[in-house]
């Protein structure tokens, strides 16, 4: 079955942010999404935050999201009936931000000399955002005759590896082998992991993150045979000790 965002717009692959040659490149678990923060006609409630299509590019840092909201009310010809859609900077961007201002600034990195990427390449709903939409989107889209949403569940770590190993591989070599970058980031445990399995020298790395003065440290890997570091990083939603050690090197490296 297709898998369809709230209102209607398909979920499709995400193509990594940049192709060819680039100095820093970023991998990450599965792609975020495009929300909105809908408030639907009475009695329903409203939601903070619906994810409603894909988000531009892998790790996007909210920039331009007006417009781009606004071109999503067009393409759904969303309609008055079925209340207010607007823009959400809470959710929209937050972990695109975090990684600009606490990866690539502390790199010395511009955003276009990064390839950013995702072990996955399609959007996962989450527990919460799932629920906002088993007890609002669906009820309502039923009245309302608008398509279902169908979307994949969020994956644990161990099912984020098993599916990017087995499906995804070959184009995650192909991504990391056209960047040839100097450094490779990998976010959260899940990317370490898998970039374990892909880069010849990686599984020098430790196999899990530790909030400790390991946190960050640099491994010498090879990439089509190229010399390049891996330093393994948190993800941005990572609990207050990863936040805390994030900080740490953040400022260790500057």
């Amino acid at each position: 079955m297709d898998r369809v965002y709230p209102f209607g717009r398909p979920v499709t692959p995400r193509a990594p942010s940049a192709s060819g040659k680039r100095a820093l490149f970023v991998l990450g678990a599965y792609p975020s999404a495009l929300y909105v923060e809908w408030t639907p006609p009475a009695p329903w409630q409203p939601v903070q935050a619906i994810a409603v299509d894909d988000e531009p590019t892998p790790f996007w840092d909210g920039r331009g999201q007006a417009a781009l909201v606004a071109a999503w009310r067009e393409r759904v010809s969303f309609n008055p009936a079925w209340g207010v859609a607007g823009d959400t900077p809470r959710f929209n961007g937050s972990s695109g931000a975090w990684v600009h201002e606490r990866v690539l600034a502390v790199l010395g990195v511009a955003a276009a000399d990064t390839c950013v990427s995702d072990c996955l390449d399609t959007y996962r709903v989450s527990r919460g955002a799932a629920a906002r939409i088993d007890d609002t989107y669906a009820p309502f889209a039923s009245t309302a005759g608008l398509t279902p949403a169908h979307l994949d569940a969020h994956p644990s770590e161990d099912e984020i590896v098993d599916e990017a190993l087995r499906l995804h591989s070959a184009r995650l070599i192909r991504e990391l082998s056209a960047c040839a970058p100097e450094i490779v980031v990998t976010l959260g445990n899940a990317a370490l992991r898998v970039a374990r399995e892909l880069i010849d020298g990686a599984n020098a790395a430790p196999r899990r993150l530790r909030p400790d003065r390991s946190y960050g440290t640099a491994v010498d890997v090879r990439i089509s045979g190229r010399a390049t570091r891996l330093i393994p990083l948190a993800h941005p939603a990572a609990p207050a000790a990863y936040q805390a050690a994030q900080a740490a090197w953040r400022v260790a490296s500057t």
